[in-house]
């Protein structure tokens, strides 16, 4: 017969055993997640099609800033994003895969503090159209305020016009940019375009929304969509993949997982 503390041995290795095995999956769950955007990554980092994309974009945006109305005394504004629409930072979401990491505020930080993002193809040409026919851009984003100098820094040595304290407006309270929107606006500029990867970078109607309500958003105004509101692809993150499910950010690898399959419209094969 086995003695009591055998006994206790055997249970503590099964325990180990089992906990080990427990953080296996969510270590291989993890991974998963991250290997699922590698072709996105492949997409976005080397095809041409990605880059076609992009300047046909900024051709629209430039188009959509000639044609809008000026107001007396009002200077014509063009409101940006940054993130995955002025500036590529695709190899930040490549070190991710490659060191199996996810997404984290310090590890985003240092990426921002190395200064390495990459302008957009035809991003800082059309920043320059803008600055030098009588409009003013205002660089939106939700990078947080304490990276700050080194974006403004990265801007700039990227060739982007005009970044100043007054243009270049961080995350202060809230990844709600319409309060920053609206600011612009009291501030007595004629704000005739968005541009941006997210819905979110149009205004609040589809902050925190599922996908199926921000799909209803964009049928209801498709008209504003190459006329005020210009989108740049970003197939590797934004509010699109945590729209899939109601607390997505919060699921477990596992379950994010699950909802990302369940969500696929699949053909059955016949």
């Amino acid at each position: 017969m086995m003695n009591k503390a055998s006994l206790y041995g055997t249970g503590a290795l099964l325990f180990l055993a089992l906990t080990g095995c427990a953080q296996q999956s969510k270590s291989d769950a993890a991974a998963q997640l991250n290997d699922q955007s590698v072709m996105a990554l492949n997409w976005f980092q080397q095809s041409g099609e990605y880059q076609a994309l992009t300047y046909q974009a900024f051709t629209t945006a430039t188009y959509a800033f000639d044609k809008a109305q000026s107001l007396t005394g009002k200077p014509k504004a063009v409101i940006v994003d940054l993130d995955e629409t002025m500036i590529d930072n695709s190899a930040y979401s490549a070190w991710q895969v490659k060191a199996n990491k996810p997404f984290e505020d310090k590890s985003w930080s240092r990426w921002t503090h190395a200064e390495q993002a990459n302008a957009v193809p035809g991003a800082v040409s059309f920043a320059q159209y803008v600055d030098s026919h009588g409009g003013i851009m205002f660089y939106v984003s939700n990078r947080d305020q304490k990276d700050y100098a080194a974006t403004l820094a990265n801007l700039q040595r990227l060739g982007f016009p005009n970044v100043n304290a007054k243009t270049l407006r961080l995350s202060t309270t809230t990844s709600n940019k319409q309060a920053r929107f609206d600011a612009i606006k009291n501030e007595g500029y004629n704000v005739v375009l968005y541009v941006g990867d997210n819905l979110n970078d149009f205004g609040a109607a589809t902050y925190h929304k599922s996908n199926a309500e921000r799909r209803n958003f964009v049928n209801s105004n498709h008209s504003l969509f190459g006329t005020q509101f210009i989108v740049l692809p970003n197939p590797l993150y934004g509010d699109w993949e945590s729209g899939l499910a109601p607390g997505y950010n919060k699921l477990t690898p596992e379950q994010k997982l699950k909802v990302r399959a369940d969500a696929l419209k699949a053909w059955d094969g016949k």
